[in-house]
């Protein structure tokens, strides 16, 4: 069953926060017109009298020290405005503070000052890490030069912060994998009930392959060692690659995938959609996975049907990604 209502509005002692916010940062040098995509909410589970329920997005916002444009570079049908930090920052935050999330995971994060104090205008906190390698250092993109990585915000109205817990992800033979496990240890405010978010963003490309196997298994290794048999656990995650592949496989043999669980065993048809000098990039490479014995999906927001000619991003997502959002019931 399809429901059409876009987004949860902000809070009403937000909304003029919200409106000033967003008037703030729309560009000046532009007359482009700038509406979000019309998404529709997936039911899942109906929902159950008892059990709290949490709204979590996770987002690859694409770093700004990745938004090269040209013709022999990524992507290269892109109007130069629309990978402009000004232009991408105003649409990024809109769609996070529309949807209204409980926790907010991103990856490939370069501007995490800027979005902690943007969103901490709206009650949220958040922790940052840095992947190892990031290629954003050496780009001139991103005025910066900071590496981009990984970012988890919770609202401080629903949750606290207990630990936060990280390490490289390693293969077999125990050398880096150039990705970074990256978990915030939270309680709910209403129960205390404990919540381990867990975040990652694996190597993409074909000879990664590998590489990105062996750094879900350890992910899985990394998730045994730091989370307590009672915490509930979501996994928002770049995994770099399709479904049909090993590492989305083996992640799957543990744990529950919303959208294809919400979806009656489909995935969306993207998430990632670009263009580049050798042809167009459509995968569905992100991911927002649970452990189903603590919690239940009650609806998933579904991909935009079509995003135009040029892909993203565009004037209706600030990203190359789209945003993955579901509601989830906690057990009782």
């Amino acid at each position: 069953m399809t429901s059409s209502s876009p987004s949860k509005a902000p809070p009403s002692n937000s909304v003029q926060a919200y409106y000033k916010l967003i008037n703030q940062l729309k560009p000046t040098s532009t007359t482009d017109h700038f509406v979000l995509y019309h998404r529709h909410w997936v039911d899942g589970n109906p929902r159950k009298e008892l059990g709290h329920v949490i709204r979590i997005m996770t987002w690859n916002v694409l770093a700004q020290g990745l938004t090269a444009s040209g013709p022999r570079k990524n992507y290269c049908r892109t109007p130069q405005n629309h990978l402009s930090w000004e232009y991408r920052r105003y649409l990024l935050i809109m769609e996070m503070i529309s949807y209204m999330p409980d926790i907010i995971i991103l990856q490939e994060c370069d501007k995490y000052d800027f979005f902690s104090s943007k969103l901490g205008e709206f009650g949220y906190k958040g922790k940052f890490h840095a992947r190892p390698f990031s290629p954003c250092v050496d780009m001139t993109e991103d005025e910066d030069g900071k590496p981009d990585g990984c970012a988890i915000f919770y609202h401080t109205s629903r949750f606290a912060l207990d630990e936060v817990v990280h390490r490289e992800l390693l293969n077999l033979m125990r050398f880096s994998t150039s990705s970074l496990a990256f978990a915030l240890k939270l309680q709910l405010l209403e129960d205390a009930m404990p919540l381990m978010v867990v975040t990652t963003h694996l190597k993409a490309g074909d000879s990664a392959e590998k590489t990105r196997f062996e750094a879900c298994q350890d992910l899985i290794e990394f998730i045994k060692e730091n989370k307590d048999p009672e915490e509930l656990l979501v996994i928002g995650a770049d995994l770099g690659e399709n479904p049909r592949e090993k590492g989305h496989k083996f992640l799957m043999q543990t744990y529950k995938d919303v959208y294809n669980y919400a979806l009656d065993g489909r995935y969306p048809p993207f998430t990632t959609w670009r263009c580049r000098p050798l042809g167009e990039e459509r995968f569905c490479n992100d991911v927002l996975m649970f452990d189903d014995t603590q919690l239940r999906v009650l609806k998933v927001l579904d991909v935009p049907e079509s995003v135009g000619e040029n892909r993203l991003p565009n004037t209706c997502c600030g990203s190359d990604h789209v945003c993955l959002v579901a509601d989830f019931q906690v057990i009782m």
